[in-house]
């Protein structure tokens, strides 16, 4: 055991943005090693968001090139959620969206997303312990600490529509 009169000493101290982005990039790095290894060629981008802590929330863009691709970018949202489990939120979005932008990524919210068909919940599932919310004090529709409901925002364009959306 070695000692110096005045040491100095590199940690990481949380929640802060040195955290959150060790945090995302494992998530990163995760999530697009499983959909890449099951999807080849279409998922282009993940970004764990801080506002998530790296943990809680990533936007995957993905690419349709062909109509047998719709539905895929749900399929990717699902294996998001294998390969992190401690993930909540998944929002989903074309090539053409800049996912490392939240304002091209609410954008495509406003204008490719109706919630009534392109929100898919998944109650009753392990996530994250310290996210406040995931306690049945906050909601009587969770049964234990930890357990919540996740949940998939397909802000995709759907492959028949594509002409329509064309950005100017």
């Amino acid at each position: 055991v070695t000692h110096r009169r005045n040491p100095i000493l590199q940690t990481c101290i949380g929640p802060g943005m040195e955290h959150v982005n060790m945090a995302g990039i494992c998530t990163e790095a995760s999530i697009y090693s499983m959909i890449e290894r099951a999807m080849p060629g279409r998922l282009r981008n993940v970004y764990a968001h801080p506002s998530g802590g790296g943990k809680y929330m990533v936007i995957l863009q993905i690419a349709k090139k062909q109509p047998s691709d719709e539905g895929r970018q749900r399929q990717a949202a699902l294996l998001a959620f294998s390969a992190f489990s401690e993930l909540k939120h998944v929002i989903l979005v074309d090539e053409d969206v800049d996912c490392f932008d939240m304002n091209d990524v609410l954008w495509a919210m406003n204008t490719r997303f109706q919630a009534d068909r392109d929100i898919i919940t998944i109650p009753g599932v392990r996530c994250h312990p310290l996210d406040p919310s995931n306690d049945p004090a906050f909601s009587p529709s969770i049964c234990d600490h930890g357990i919540a409901c996740k949940t998939i925002f397909d802000c995709t364009v759907p492959y028949n529509l594509k002409e329509k959306f064309v950005r100017a």
